[in-house]
């Protein structure tokens, strides 16, 4: 009988021991954070960069002198420090993960074969990069832009309390709170089409910095900084869609650069662009129709199905919401409706400071292409939309600008970007209200629409707005 309470409790030790590593052995998924556990923990010396996509800077990164580190308490990369930072772990196919960043492996890279650990680290809402552990001691990190070796020099990072004190983190902060910066896409009305800018706003303890501007999208991704083109009037009058990495000199011979097919597309006007998606309006002949593109397959003349992006609760609002809408042709009288077999006929509009969905039905009343709008009850998922925070109520907005129509606000809630019809306004934010003046202002043109805002914190306000000037951008 003791001889078998002990295999009892032997066994029961063992599945313990297993609890404690599911989280390491769930293929595919995105895990939540082991608390308990830094899947990156120590200290990580950069051996050599293994991309180069702009300056570089070893020290800033981390070097022999001064390592990145990780824990489940702070997150440093060279002298910059986050508090409580956010790990999240995904398996992939090296070779498959590398070439979603554009890396053609060399002979190390493809005699990797095992599945490998990706790590992403985020602190608030700041995404700080990923990392793919090839072996507890070596780890490849795709740092702003860079694309880094990483060896692990130590077991264990710093003590938080000591480095709050030390020099590592830039004017003894962990967090710098008061630097913000955005990137407003700006679709302008031009002619019987639009035109297209990007226009950087960035402030330093509610400080503004000068406002600079370039032509066409300019747009971070997790491979580097990205161009959004639109091309109209070319090939018999059709309109192209182009987007490419800004670190490519030539992007004819680009291999990474992605465009839709021209002949069938008679204009094409975007609505919105985030990291991997855009959603834009296509004119084929008739009535314009809404699609979502990958910003790598925008060749693709049908776009992602509402099943395929917004998940099951998303999709059933959009049959719900569409349902409802046909109802009410189907009352008018109106049978000639397009069917929309691809459930891909819908996209992103902006209201009252919010990315909403918006579904669209094509149908024609005495020979004329219509179309009819239905609003979608679901929220955006996240890999569409990343960051969407609006801190102030709607109203406290429109007690300060009367005249608003959309509003976007930091993460670090210090300085909010005010759309009118005919300006932009940024103020500073104090507590749950605006300033009373505002720190900059920028006329618009009548018509004029944000297609894109995506913010940067800390030291990655510096490097975008580095990034932006390397690559033509100007003062206002």
């Amino acid at each position: 009988m003791l001889y078998k309470c002990r295999i009892f409790l032997v066994l029961f030790l063992l599945l313990l021991s297993g609890c404690a590593n599911l989280s390491w052995t769930t293929a595919g998924k995105i895990l939540p954070p082991v608390y308990d556990i830094c899947p990156i923990e120590g200290k990580w010396a950069v051996i050599e960069e293994l991309g180069s996509e702009g300056y570089w800077n070893a020290a800033k990164f981390g070097s022999e002198t001064v390592p990145l580190q990780f824990s489940r308490e702070i997150a440093i990369l060279g002298s910059k420090a986050w508090k409580h930072p956010a790990y999240k772990i995904k398996k992939v196919d090296p070779r498959d993960y590398l070439m979603t960043k554009y890396i053609v492996p060399d002979n190390y890279l493809t005699s990797i074969n095992q599945t490998v650990e990706v790590v992403t680290v985020f602190a608030d809402a700041n995404y700080l990069g990923e990392f793919m552990r090839i072996d507890d001691a070596t780890v490849i990190a795709f740092i702003q832009n860079k694309v880094l070796l990483l060896h692990k020099v130590a077991d264990q990072a710093d003590d938080p309390s000591s480095v709050a004190h030390s020099n590592v983190a830039e004017n003894n902060q962990l967090n710098n709170t008061g630097t913000s910066g955005v990137f407003l896409g700006i679709r302008v009305p031009s002619g019987n089409g639009y035109s297209y800018k990007t226009v950087w706003i960035a402030a330093d303890d509610k400080k503004l910095r000068p406002v600079l501007s370039r032509k066409d999208i300019f747009f971070p991704r997790h491979s580097g900084f990205w161009e959004l083109q639109v091309k109209s009037g070319i090939n018999q009058g059709g309109a192209e869609l182009w987007a490419h990495n800004v670190a490519t000199k030539d992007v004819l011979e680009d291999k990474n650069s992605a465009k839709t097919a021209p002949l069938s597309t008679q204009s094409i006007a975007v609505d919105y662009i985030g990291n991997d998606y855009v959603t834009i309006a296509r004119n084929n002949g008739g009535a314009d129709q809404l699609q979502v593109l990958p910003v790598d397959q925008l060749s693709s003349l049908l776009g992602i199905k509402a099943a395929d992006l917004l998940g099951e609760t998303g999709s059933s609002a959009y049959h719900r919401a569409r349902q409802e809408a046909l109802q009410t042709l189907h009352t008018q009288g109106i049978t000639l409706i397009d069917e929309d077999f691809n459930e891909d006929n819908f996209g992103l509009t902006r209201r009252n400071g919010h990315w909403h969905l918006l579904g669209r039905i094509s149908y024609q009343r005495d020979g004329t292409p219509k179309t009819m709008e239905f609003n979608i009850n679901s929220m955006p998922p996240p890999n569409l939309v990343f960051y969407d925070t609006l801190y102030l109520s709607w109203q406290s907005i429109k007690d300060r600008v009367p005249n608003a129509v959309d509003a976007f606000t930091s993460p670090n809630k210090d300085i909010a970007v005010i759309k009118t019809p005919g300006k932009l306004y940024v103020f500073g934010i104090s507590g749950e209200h605006l300033d009373s003046i505002p720190l900059g202002e920028m006329d618009l043109k009548a018509g004029t629409s944000v297609i894109m805002a995506e913010w940067a914190t800390g030291f990655y306000v510096d490097d975008w707005e580095k990034a932006f000037m390397n690559n033509g951008a100007q003062a206002v």
